[in-house]
């Protein structure tokens, strides 16, 4: 049976308490702060589709620790194994394992309590950060390819953009989700739901702009974006203007050209690539543009389920 959205919110809500109240004595990691992201946490959740992930925020991991060239732990995968043995040792019959990414323990969750139902998880964990500015001066001075390494650290920005926004545009952000679901029967082939979020709040803002945010208008917006998406140039700069964090840093080169769609929380993530479900390669990333293009004609917001009748 599908989980409700209210048994979607008790279960993620007792799985935190459980991280607050168990993770330092069976772990020696001391939880400075668990985010909660993804749909249930941004407040996007699809009815019958729940994903959650938990972003355990610590002091007892240092930027410099997970550094690729680090002779400490070269990557996340020590501190996600812990984390997968915590799970399964405290939470036996209430998890499910997935798998263990490069940057997650990915599990199922149905509560210690009798419930119908249950929930993905994607649970991350990251060294504290007190302020974007110092995150950032750090990532100025890394190579291209480890900056990615350190998405994890600005998860708790990305979620405050997100559930920031108007509920008409979560509404909205909803809609464009199940579009995306009825086009891409595969969750892996999917343009990932934070770019989806991304582009409807753009759309939204220009709909807005021209004195009109109907459903309709949005969906032309919507349409118009992904359409002329080479030449796409969004950026939200409130994070990390100079003024707003106090530390001089530089945009790197790759994140300057168009197409570009940078991360709100985070000006070394351009969404436009990180954000589809290809790899990295341009060929791969134009490609599933294109076929976002090919597909946009049939959305249309007014519809309960975001497709056009």
């Amino acid at each position: 049976m599908d989980v409700t959205q209210q048994r979607a919110r008790e279960l993620t809500d007792e799985l935190v308490q459980h991280i607050y109240e168990t993770l330092v004595d069976e772990t020696n990691i001391t939880p400075s702060e668990v985010v909660k992201g993804g749909s249930l946490g941004q407040g996007t959740a699809v009815d019958g589709e729940f994903d959650l992930d938990l972003i355990i925020i610590t002091r007892d991991i240092t930027l410099n620790q997970i550094m690729p060239d680090s002779k400490n732990d070269p990557s996340f995968k020590y501190w996600l194994e812990k984390l997968k043995k915590y799970l399964l040792e405290t939470l036996p019959s209430a998890c499910r394992i997935i798998d263990v990414t490069k940057n997650a323990v990915m599990f199922y969750y149905s509560g210690k309590t009798k419930g119908t139902g249950e929930i993905k998880v994607d649970m991350l964990i990251s060294p504290y950060v007190q302020n974007l500015g110092e995150l950032y001066y750090f990532l100025e001075h890394l190579k291209e390819e480890h900056q990615s390494r350190f998405s994890v650290c600005t998860s708790k920005w990305q979620v405050e953009f997100i559930s920031d926004q108007p509920n008409e545009v979560k509404d909205l952000i909803r809609k464009t989700k199940m579009w995306r679901n009825n086009i891409w029967k595969e969750p892996r082939t999917r343009p990932k739901s934070y770019l989806i979020s991304l582009l409807v709040i753009k759309a939204f803002e220009i709909a807005k702009e021209s004195g009109s945010t109907s459903a309709k208008d949005v969906t032309a917006k919507l349409q118009q974006i992904i359409g002329d998406h080479t030449r796409l140039n969004i950026l939200w700069s409130r994070n990390y203007t100079e003024g707003g964090i106090g530390i001089k840093f530089s945009i790197p080169p790759h994140c300057l050209r168009s197409p570009r769609l940078l991360d709100p929380a985070n000006p070394f993530n351009n969404v436009y690539s990180s954000g589809t479900s290809a790899s990295h390669h341009t060929s791969e990333v134009d490609s599933k543009w294109h076929e976002m293009a090919h597909h946009i004609a049939t959305l249309d917001l007014r519809e309960a389920n975001g497709t056009k009748v």
